[in-house]
């Protein structure tokens, strides 16, 4: 028996699949909370820059209504409201925090690797609890340079959590279910997303709604601490094989099960030697990245990452508003993603990962090109270009979420997850720069964007491998053992590696074995 068909006995859906479902669900809400803030504490209320001494004199002796005058340009200031001065002459202070908040994010995608050496469950509840306290520190900043601190580790152990949390999840749950699992995480961000103008409108104040976000992530992570398990196959692939035996135990009383796993350790002793001789972390990973016949897959999939961060935060920073309403943009923004996931969820069930990565960078590359060129008469239309152009790039995050965490062997999974998301950060900080070539011409951010996505699906169809049905490899033989390529034949099919297809106990050494 392996890892795999030890899962498959656990069954499909039970009482430990609702668990780790709702960890999955909670590690992602508080992201939303901290990444989506800004729209919300950063919103610059109606103020005016000091004007000219000889303007001033003017507005000061024009009537006796001058403090009319001045109640109109100079709007009452509610107490606490404003935050650090962040207009006029120091207007770049919003944007510099953004920057900092976006560096420890990229931080994080890097620290993240801690989960390869020192398993997934100590590195999430470190991180959440770390999150929790960077926001109470956000909260109470007493000047701009705190604030500065506290918001980039924020968005360093948010990414953290999440990551590991995602990795975790594809880890311990069947084949049949981790599909709906990954949507589900992007769901959960959604709904967090939707979640952030609700705590803004009711707070009316930044260091509330920081306070209300604080109080609701302690109670979302919170039952992480009993509930939170170390994965079984990470263990296993550290040698660690009767910790591994202990948790699908655990896992099997909790779905009321009785199953014998102890043939786990007559199969997994055969391999544990070339499992565990195998390094873990970034420097393992970085080997391989480069230095093995992998690294077209995980060059062209780390593209793909870039692109996606790029084009996504492009669009949803430079695209018009729904309305006049902050509030509502935000909730509008939000609840266009859930079309976008839900063909998503079912493009990679019925075509695979490749070919639906293809067909959405396809869609938002056309759309993008199209853009630019429509009339701006034509305003409804625009906005229903930018929301599926949006809507595709938003579908290839879950996808490539997915695929990645697929493609990558146990060992280096996590330290894998963390650099595309690296990647995925470093196209965030481009975003703006390629927006700000529209001062030459309108359309060179457009055709830069969509030319790239474009590319990036040429590149996946080509370069990745299907996973709809594989199991999760445990070393980089597996990894590299999965040839099942569509090249420009989209059309090409394969048959499933399902445990119906795997019964013999000694599948895994046979898969070691092979060249």
């Amino acid at each position: 028996m392996n890892i795999d068909e030890a899962f498959h006995q656990l069954g499909k859906w039970g009482r430990y699949q609702t668990v780790i479902f709702i960890i999955l669900m909670a590690a992602s809400l508080p992201n939303a909370f901290t990444g989506l803030q800004f729209a919300i504490i950063h919103f610059q209320p109606s103020h005016r820059c000091r004007l000219s001494d000889e303007i001033e004199n003017i507005l000061k002796n024009n009537s006796n209504s001058n403090e009319n005058l001045f109640d109109f340009f100079i709007p009452m200031e509610p107490d606490n409201y404003g935050k650090f001065e962040m207009v006029c002459n120091n207007d770049w202070k919003a944007p510099l925090a953004i920057t900092v908040f976006q560096s420890g994010v990229a931080s994080g995608s890097i620290v993240g690797i801690l989960a390869d050496r020192y398993g997934r469950r100590p590195v999430y509840l470190f991180a959440s609890l770390a999150q929790i306290i960077s926001m109470g520190i956000t909260a109470a900043s007493w000047d701009f340079y705190s604030y500065l601190v506290a918001v980039y580790f924020v968005g360093m152990t948010g990414l953290i959590n999440f990551v590991v949390a995602f990795v975790l999840v594809t880890e311990v749950i069947s084949i049949e279910s981790r599909n709906f699992m990954a949507v589900s995480s992007m769901y959960s961000f959604s709904i967090g997303y939707a979640i952030v103008p609700l705590i803004g409108y009711y707070a009316q104040n930044w260091r509330t709604y920081n306070w209300v976000s604080m109080v609701l992530s302690v109670f979302l992570y919170l039952p992480g601490y009993w509930l939170f398990p170390e994965s079984p196959r990470w263990l296993s692939t550290v040698g660690r094989t009767n910790a591994a035996i202990a948790g699908l135990n655990k896992m099997a009383k909790m779905n009321r099960k009785k199953v014998n796993f102890e043939r786990l350790i007559k199969t997994h002793t055969a391999v544990s030697r070339e499992i565990t001789a195998s390094p873990s972390g970034l420097l393992e990973t970085l080997r391989i990245v480069f230095k093995s016949t992998l690294t077209y897959r995980y060059l062209s999939v780390f593209f793909a990452w870039f692109v996606t961060g790029l084009v996504y935060y492009a669009i949803a920073f430079h695209s018009k508003s729904f309305s006049d309403d902050r509030y509502l943009n935000i909730l509008y923004c939000a609840f266009a993603d859930f079309p976008a996931y839900l063909c998503g969820y079912y493009a990679v069930n019925m075509i695979g990962r490749p070919r639906s990565t293809i067909f959405f960078l396809l869609t938002c590359g056309v759309f993008t090109i199209i853009l630019p060129y429509l009339p701006e008469e034509l305003s409804t239309l625009r906005t229903i270009i930018s929301i599926i152009g949006k809507g595709a790039v938003s579908a290839v995050f879950y996808i490539i979420f997915l695929s990645t965490s697929e493609i990558a062997p146990t060992p280096q999974r996590s330290a894998s997850m963390s650099i595309a998301s690296f990647c995925s950060r470093v196209g965030a900080f481009i975003a703006p720069f390629v927006m700000f070539l529209s001062k030459i011409e309108y359309s060179i951010p457009y055709w830069i964007m969509g030319g790239i996505t474009i590319l990036s699906g040429i590149i996946v169809i080509i370069c990745i491998p299907e996973t709809l049905g594989v199991k999760m490899p445990d070393t980089v033989q597996q990894a590299e053992n999965n040839k099942r390529f569509y090249g420009f034949n989209i059309f090409k099919k394969f048959t499933p590696t399902t445990h119906r297809n795997r019964r013999d106990d000694n599948y895994l050494m046979k898969e070691l074995t092979t060249s």
